[in-house]
C-alpha cells in the first residue's frame, strides 16, 4: 500500500514538473542581454550599439532638441544597429566643455557639439573661426562652413590631425554680453568689471584691452558666480546660452553686439569613425548634417523672441550705435592683429575671402 501511494505521489511530481518546465524547454530570460538570443521568426536577435553625445548646453536648448533628431534619425538609418543617448550640460565630463572635447577625441564619448573656443587649447587654429566681428551674416557664415567647401576642408584637416572627424556644422551664435553693473555703451564702460570670459587668449586679451578684469571659470559654474556676485558679467550667445541657463535670473544689462561668432562642429573621433562600414557613415554623415541645420534653424528661429523674454525679465536690452560699435572695433584691431599670425593662415585667408 506504501509502495502504491509512494508511486501515486511520484507520478504527480513528474506530471507537475513537466507542466512547468514546458516539457523541458525554458522560456528566454528577457533580463539577460545575450546577443545570441534568437529572434522568433528572423534569426538572431542583434542588440543595438550605444553611442553617447554630449554638448555643454543645457536641456530643451536648441543644441538638445537638435541631438534628440540626431538620436532618432541614427536609429532610423541604421535600421536599429545604434542608439544615440544624449548628454546636455557636459555631464559625462562632470560639466568640463574642455574635459568633454578630450573625452570625444579619446573615443570615451562618441559625438560631440564641442566649442571651438574651448578646443584651441588642442588645436590653436580654430581661433580663426572666432575673430572678433569677423563674419558680416549668416548667410555668409552657412555657405562658408559648409561641407565640400574650402574652408570646411581645412577645419577637417587640421581636426583630423587630432584625431577628430568633423561632420557639420551648428553653432553656440553670435556672443553678447552681459552685467550687474552698468550699459555698456563703449569701452570706458567695462573698466574694472570683472566678467567670465571663454578660455580664449584673444577673447581675454580684447575684454583686457577694454579695461575689464576677465577671467575664465568653467562654464557650470557661471551661473552661481553671478549668483553669488564672483563675477559682475559674462559673454555668451543669447538663444544657445543665456535663456535655456536662466542667466536672466541674475543679470540687469545685455549689451547686442554680435562680437565674436562661435560655430560648433559636430564632431567624433577617428577610430570610431573609421570601424563604422561605408553604409553606417553614410547613415550618421546624413544625420549629423541634417541635426545642424535643424540646430541652427532652432536657435535662430527663437531669438527675436527671446530677446523680448530677456526686457520681460526686466534686463535692459541695448544695442550699439553704428558710431560706438566703431570704437568697440578699433579698440579691438590691435589684438586682433597681434592675435593673427598665430592662426593657420591658409584658413585666415579663405575665411577673410569669405566675408569681403
Amino acid at each position: 500500500m506504501k509502495r502504491r501511494v509512494f508511486a501515486v505521489l511520484l507520478g504527480m511530481v513528474v506530471m507537475t514538473t513537466l507542466l512547468f518546465t514546458g516539457c523541458g524547454k525554458s522560456a528566454p530570460d528577457s533580463s539577460k542581454n545575450d546577443t545570441n538570443t534568437p529572434a522568433p521568426s528572423s534569426g538572431p536577435a542583434k542588440k543595438a550599439k550605444i553611442l553617447t553625445l554630449t554638448f555643454a548646453p543645457a536641456s530643451g536648448s536648441a543644441h538638445d532638441k537638435a541631438s534628440l533628431e540626431f538620436a532618432k534619425l541614427v536609429e532610423e538609418k541604421t535600421n536599429g544597429a545604434y542608439k544615440v543617448e544624449v548628454y546636455p550640460n557636459s555631464q559625462l565630463a562632470g560639466g568640463n566643455q574642455l574635459t568633454a572635447i578630450e573625452m570625444v577625441q579619446k573615443g570615451a564619448i562618441d559625438f560631440g557639439w564641442l566649442s571651438p573656443l574651448v578646443q584651441t587649447s588642442i588645436v590653436p587654429d580654430l581661433g580663426a573661426m572666432s575673430i572678433p566681428w569677423l563674419w558680416k551674416d549668416v548667410e555668409t557664415i552657412d555657405k562658408t562652413l559648409s561641407p565640400g567647401t574650402p574652408a570646411f576642408q581645412k577645419i577637417y584637416d587640421l581636426l583630423y590631425a587630432k584625431d577628430f572627424v568633423v561632420l557639420g556644422f551648428g553653432e553656440n551664435g553670435f556672443r553678447q554680453v552681459t552685467n550687474n553693473t552698468k550699459e555698456l555703451k563703449s569701452p570706458e564702460d567695462f573698466k574694472g568689471i570683472k566678467f567670465r570670459v571663454i578660455g580664449n587668449k584673444m577673447l581675454l586679451d580684447v575684454f583686457k584691452a577694454f579695461g575689464a578684469n576677465p577671467t575664465d571659470i568653467n562654464f557650470s559654474e557661471i551661473f552661481t558666480a553671478l549668483q553669488q556676485k564672483t563675477i559682475d558679467g559674462q559673454e555668451n550667445p543669447v538663444s544657445t546660452i543665456i535663456i535655456p541657463n536662466k542667466f536672466y535670473e541674475v543679470q540687469k544689462y545685455i549689451t547686442l553686439w554680435d562680437y565674436s561668432y562661435e560655430p560648433h562642429p559636430f564632431q567624433t573621433n577617428k577610430k570610431l569613425w573609421d570601424s563604422f562600414d561605408d553604409a553606417t557613415k553614410k547613415a550618421i554623415q546624413e544625420a549629423a548634417i541634417e541635426a545642424c541645420k535643424l540646430q541652427k534653424e532652432y536657435a535662430r528661429a527663437d531669438y527675436e523672441n527671446d530677446l523680448k523674454k530677456l526686457e520681460e525679465a526686466d534686463m535692459k536690452v541695448y544695442k550699439p550705435t553704428a558710431e560706438e560699435m566703431k570704437v568697440f572695433k578699433d579698440t579691438a584691431a590691435p589684438v586682433v592683429e597681434k592675435y593673427l599670425p598665430e592662426y593657420d593662415q591658409k584658413l585666415v585667408t579663405l575665411l577673410k575671402d569669405a566675408n569681403k
